[in-house]
């Protein structure tokens, strides 16, 4: 359990039950899961055009999400997917590897974050372009 003792200036010190002290800066004390959502999705793609980087970042969290990535191209087909188990990091980078022939036009990244099965999943989606270069 998190507890925020004070902020003063630029930091904050937070307390763990366990009396661990922990300083982070103001914007980054972690959250309960009711309050955490994907703050950033971002995709760029290779040179090969096979490969897309996701930049991804998240409110800092007091509990771990899961996390899950869909590709689907302009037809609607999932061309890559990706799943992150109990995140330990609110900003993280990965890279999805495109299926099938060679990739090119739009596509759509989208990114869920959730708790269990039952909780509500936030979602974030973001379109980008894909040329037959990869550029």
């Amino acid at each position: 359990m998190w507890r925020v003792s004070r902020c003063e200036g630029k930091y904050c010190i937070i307390f763990r039950v366990m009396d661990d002290i922990e300083f982070v800066e103001p914007d980054e004390i972690p959250q309960p899961p009711e309050v955490v959502k994907i703050e950033s999705l971002n995709a760029r793609v290779y040179p090969d055009g096979r490969r897309v980087r996701l930049d991804v970042k998240v409110t800092p969290f007091l509990e771990r999400p899961n996390l899950s990535f869909t590709i689907t191209n302009a037809e609607g087909r999932e061309v890559a997917s990706m799943a992150v188990v109990e995140s330990m990091d609110f900003k993280f980078e990965m890279t999805a590897h495109l299926r099938g022939p060679q990739p090119e036009g739009q596509y759509i990244v989208r990114g869920e974050l959730y708790y269990g099965d039952d909780s509500p999943r936030r979602v974030a989606e973001m379109t980008f372009e894909v040329s037959p270069t990869g550029k």
